[in-house]
C-alpha cells in the first residue's frame, strides 16, 4: 500500500514548516520581551505572568496572542486601556522573521538550532542594552561557551570536518573579536578623549567569533560601524539625538553579525 504522505508535494511541506518555525519564533518573541524586561531588574522569568505595565492587572492568556492580540487590542490595554508600547510587537515579528530566517538558510538541521539560538540571544542583549546600556553576561558569557562547544561538536558551522581546526576556528574568533575591540576602544578613547566602547561591547564581539569564527570578525565590524554611523546621523539629522548621546553599539554587533 502506498503511503499518503508521498502525494504531498515538496513545496507545501516547505512551506508549512516555515509557517510553524515562524509561530514558535513569535512565541519565544513574546518570551523575549518577558527577558528584556526582567533580567535587568533581577525579577523572575517564571512568575508572575504577563501584566499590563500601566494597572498592574494580569493580561488573560486571549490577549498574549503574540502580534494578533496587539492588532486586535490596538495596542492598548484591555482595562485601563493605556498604550502599551508597540516595541513589545516589534520584537515577536524580529523574533519570527529571525527564526524563519535560519530555516530559509540552514534547512532543518543541527545549524537551525544553533544559529538560531544564536540570533536570539543577539536580539534580547540588543534589547537590554538599548534600555540600560548594559550587556547581559548572563546571557553572553554562556553563550561564549556554547559556541566554542558547538564549534567543536558540529564542525559544520564552519565548513571543516575536522573537529580540532574548527574548535581552533572558534577559539580562535573569541580572541581576536575581543582583542581587536579593546584595541578600537583604546583608539577611540585617545581619539575622542572618552570611552568609545564598553567592556560589554568586547564580551559580545567574543561571542560572536565563538559562533562565526575568526574571519567574521572583520566584516561585523564593518557592517556595525557601518549601520551604527548612518543610523546615528539619521537620529541626529531628525533632532532625535545629539552628538554627545551615549549610543548603544551591541545592536549594531548584531546586524553585523547577522549579516
Amino acid at each position: 500500500m502506498t503511503c499518503p504522505l508521498t502525494y504531498i508535494p515538496l513545496w507545501y511541506i516547505i512551506v508549512t514548516m516555515g509557517i510553524i518555525i515562524f509561530f514558535f519564533g513569535l512565541v519565544f518573541g513574546s518570551f523575549a520581551n518577558v527577558v528584556i524586561l526582567r533580567l535587568p531588574k533581577g525579577k523572575s522569568l517564571v512568575t508572575p505572568g504577563s501584566t499590563c505595565p500601566s494597572c498592574g492587572k494580569a493580561i488573560r492568556f486571549y490577549d498574549n496572542i503574540p502580534l494578533l492580540s496587539y492588532l486586535l487590542l490596538r495596542g492598548k490595554c484591555r482595562f485601563c486601556r493605556k498604550k502599551i508600547s508597540g516595541r513589545y510587537f516589534l520584537v515577536e515579528l524580529l523574533s519570527g522573521i529571525l527564526f524563519l530566517a535560519m530555516y530559509a538558510k540552514f534547512g532543518i538541521d543541527a545549524r537551525f538550532f544553533v544559529y538560531t539560538l544564536f540570533a536570539y540571544s543577539l536580539l534580547i542583549v540588543g534589547f537590554i542594552d538599548i534600555d540600560t546600556f548594559l550587556i547581559s553576561d548572563v546571557i553572553v558569557l554562556p553563550m561564549v561557551v556554547l559556541g566554542l562547544m558547538f564549534s567543536i561538536l558540529l564542525p559544520g558551522m564552519h565548513n571543516n570536518l575536522d573537529a580540532r581546526i574548527s574548535g581552533l576556528y572558534s577559539f580562535a574568533g573569541i580572541l581576536l573579536g575581543a582583542v581587536l575591540l579593546v584595541a578600537l576602544s583604546l583608539f577611540g578613547k585617545l581619539l575622542f578623549r572618552k570611552d568609545a566602547m564598553g567592556g560589554g561591547d568586547v564580551k559580545l564581539l567574543a561571542m560572536i567569533g565563538a559562533f562565526l569564527g575568526w574571519k567574521s570578525i572583520f566584516l561585523t565590524i564593518f557592517f556595525a560601524s557601518l549601520l551604527g554611523t548612518v543610523i546615528s546621523l539619521s537620529l541626529i539629522a531628525c533632532k532625535k539625538k545629539s552628538i554627545e548621546d551615549y549610543v548603544p553599539f551591541s545592536p549594531y554587533l548584531g546586524l553585523g553579525a547577522l549579516i
